[in-house]
C-alpha cells in the first residue's frame, strides 16, 4: 500500500474533528452537534438507508425497526451495524450504547411509549434527527408533500457528517431518476386505488402522504385524492363506485400483495371489477411508498409496471 493511501484516512479522519459546529433542527427542536457524530443509532428504515447510502455505516452503533429487507446494493454495509431490536429498542438499550446522535423515520420513535421526547436526549448530550416528511408541524396531514424532504434529509444529514459532497452527489442522482419518470409518466389518466389491508374495511391512502405522491408522479389519479391524510380507511362501497383502472397493491410483512389480490378475487362483487377481471394489478413494497432513499426505487417500479400494462 502506497504512502497516499496510509495517510488519506488518518487527513479525513482530523477534517471531520475539526469541523465546525453544527447546528441541526429537526421539527421545531435544535441541537448543535460540535463534531460530526461517531455513535448513530438509526430507529427506522428510512433512517437507516440514507446513512449507507451516504457510506456512513462506520459511524453506526445500532440500527432497529425495519420494515422489510435491506436492497443488496447496502446490505454488506447493513450486515456490519448491530441489531438492537425488532422494533422500538428500550431506552435503557440505548443508552448503553452510548449514542451521540439518534435518527428516526417516524415520529413515534420519539413518543412517551418508546424513546421519549427528543428534547430529553438532548438534555443527555445525545443529537436527534426526525425524517422531515415524518413531521407533522411541518406537513400537515392535508398538504401534499412534495419529493423535496427527501434532499433536504439528504443534505442536512451530509452536513452533520461532513459528507457533502457525497450528499450533493445523492441528491442529484435521485432528482435525475424522479424527472426521467415524470416526463413520461405511464399511469397518465387513469385512476387507482392504493390497497394497504383490511378486508372488512380496506385501509388506503389520503391526498397528502407519501403513497400519493408516488402514485401521483406516475400519473395516476387516486380513487382517495380527496381524502384528508396519508393513510386512511375507506369503504368498498366507493371502489366499486369508482370501478378503478388499476389496483396498487402495497407489499408488505403485515399484508401481502397476494393475500389482497387474493381476497378481491374471491370475492363475489370485488371480483366483477374490470381492474380484477382483467388482472391490472401492481405491487409496490411498502418501504418504497415513504419518502426515502428508495422512493424513487418506488417512482421506477410503478412506472415501469404500468407501462407493461398497457
Amino acid at each position: 500500500m502506497n504512502l497516499r493511501n496510509l495517510l488519506l484516512p488518518l487527513v479525513l479522519l482530523a477534517s471531520a474533528a475539526h469541523a465546525d459546529p453544527v447546528t441541526i433542527k429537526s421539527c421545531g427542536v435544535s441541537h448543535t452537534f460540535e463534531t460530526p457524530p461517531s455513535r448513530a443509532i438509526t430507529l427506522n428504515q428510512q433512517a437507516t438507508e440514507v446513512m449507507l447510502a451516504l457510506g456512513l455505516q462506520d459511524a453506526m452503533v445500532g440500527t432497529a425497526y425495519m420494515d422489510d429487507a435491506i436492497p443488496e446494493q447496502w446490505k454488506a454495509a447493513y450486515d456490519t451495524v448491530p441489531v438492537l431490536a425488532e422494533k422500538y429498542p428500550a431506552a435503557e438499550v440505548v443508552l448503553a450504547n452510548e449514542p451521540d446522535f439518534l435518527f428516526a423515520g417516524f415520529g413515534s420513535a420519539f413518543s412517551e411509549d418508546n424513546l421519549g421526547e427528543a428534547t430529553k436526549w438532548h438534555d443527555l448530550g445525545v443529537g436527534t434527527y426526525l425524517v422531515d416528511a415524518s413531521c407533522k408541524e411541518k406537513h400537515p396531514k392535508d398538504v401534499p408533500l412534495t419529493v423535496e424532504p427527501i434532499f433536504h434529509d439528504i443534505e442536512t444529514v451530509g452536513k452533520l457528517f461532513a459528507v457533502e459532497d457525497r450528499a450533493i452527489d445523492l441528491v442529484g442522482t435521485l432528482k435525475a431518476r424522479l424527472d426521467a419518470v415524470t416526463a413520461a409518466p405511464a399511469g397518465e389518466g387513469q385512476s387507482a386505488f392504493i390497497y394497504d389491508s383490511g378486508t372488512d374495511t380496506p385501509f388506503s391512502i389520503g391526498c397528502c402522504g407519501g403513497p400519493a405522491l408516488l402514485s401521483q408522479l406516475t400519473g395516476l389519479k387516486s380513487i382517495s385524492s380527496d381524502v384528508p391524510g396519508t393513510w386512511v380507511d375507506l369503504s368498498w362501497e366507493r371502489v366499486v363506485a369508482v370501478d378503478p383502472d388499476v389496483i396498487l397493491l402495497i407489499e408488505a410483512d403485515w399484508s401481502t400483495a397476494a393475500d389482497k389480490r387474493a381476497y378481491m378475487e374471491a370475492d363475489p362483487v370485488l371480483s366483477e371489477l374490470r381492474a380484477v377481471k382483467e388482472g391490472r394489478f401492481v405491487t409496490v413494497p411498502f418501504s418504497e411508498t415513504l419518502l426515502g432513499m428508495r422512493f424513487a426505487d418506488g417512482v421506477e417500479n410503478l412506472n415501469d409496471q404500468l407501462a407493461g400494462l398497457k
